[in-house]
């Protein structure tokens, strides 16, 4: 029996699930390999019936979580970045919340990669309106293991977000989507870890890092030319296709209350 899969039904189970792997990410920061499969579970609550009733479970989330991983931070914990990661995993559980209305609006039509474009959109938007204030990002739980993310000088920093939360989707459907766990999606999966893993172990490239990337968008010159042709390249195409995708589902929406307006004859 799928034990992944029984967890699925019990969404407090499945928060603490994700506590728990977040913290060890945390914990494990030269080798955060845990962040590859801790965010889900939170992919497995929105499929849960109630997960719109229980509407404050992902803000407890959210709030919990930054204050675990900063009781067990041994660096840099002011109180401006401490707030940055509040703000992020705040904005985030309204993300997923939101997910959840937008897949009621189309009969659950919605893929879950949509979520991925939402968060990748979200972080360009921290990136463009708090970029003097240090905003966090989820490639921070790679910033230790800079090695691992060579490549991100042709995607930017937020290629690194894509990648944790690519990984995390497909452990979704590996794991929790269904009764018997998908060994081939587990497969591709570890595939999807291991190839730009291996690259970037084998590449000559010095990896970007944050603060370049902060003082990219503050006007600041950087000598990361690659970069500096196409900044972030991965979080700005998920802002604009996000958008596109909330404007489809709204005129959608729009749409279809009218016809049913015009059928009740109202």
């Amino acid at each position: 029996m799928n034990i992944f899969y029984n967890l699925s039904k019990y969404p407090v189970r499945l928060f603490i699930l994700t506590q728990t792997l977040l913290l060890l990410t945390f914990i494990s920061r030269d080798f955060p390999v845990f962040a590859f499969f801790a965010l889900a579970p939170m992919f497995a609550l929105i499929d849960h019936p109630f997960a719109l009733r229980d509407f404050s479970l992902p803000f407890l989330v959210a709030m919990l979580t930054a204050f675990i991983l900063y009781s067990f931070k041994q660096q840099n914990t002011q109180q401006s970045y401490v707030l940055s990661w509040i703000i992020y995993f705040g904005v985030l559980a309204i993300i997923f919340t939101a997910y959840i209305f937008i897949q009621r609006w189309t009969s659950n039509r919605l893929n879950k990669f949509a979520l991925i474009l939402f968060i990748l959109g979200m972080e360009y938007l921290f990136l463009k309106l708090m970029t003097d204030l240090n905003p966090v990002f989820l490639a921070d739980l790679l910033k230790y293991k800079l090695n691992w993310t060579r490549w991100n000088i042709f995607t930017g920093y937020s290629g690194a977000t894509l990648w944790i939360l690519l990984s995390n989707l497909l452990f979704y459907h590996a794991l929790f989507k269904k009764p018997k766990i998908n060994w081939v999606m587990c497969g591709v999966a570890v595939l999807i870890i291991l190839i730009p893993l291996i690259y970037s172990l084998n590449s000559s490239n010095t990896a970007l890092t944050k603060v370049e990337v902060l003082h990219f968008y503050l006007g600041q010159r950087i000598y990361n030319f690659t970069y500096s042709e196409h900044g972030e390249l991965i979080s700005r195409t998920g802002a604009w296709v996000s958008l596109l995708i909330l404007i489809f589902t709204l005129t959608k929406a729009m749409t279809k209350k009218k016809r049913r307006d015009e059928f009740t004859g109202n």
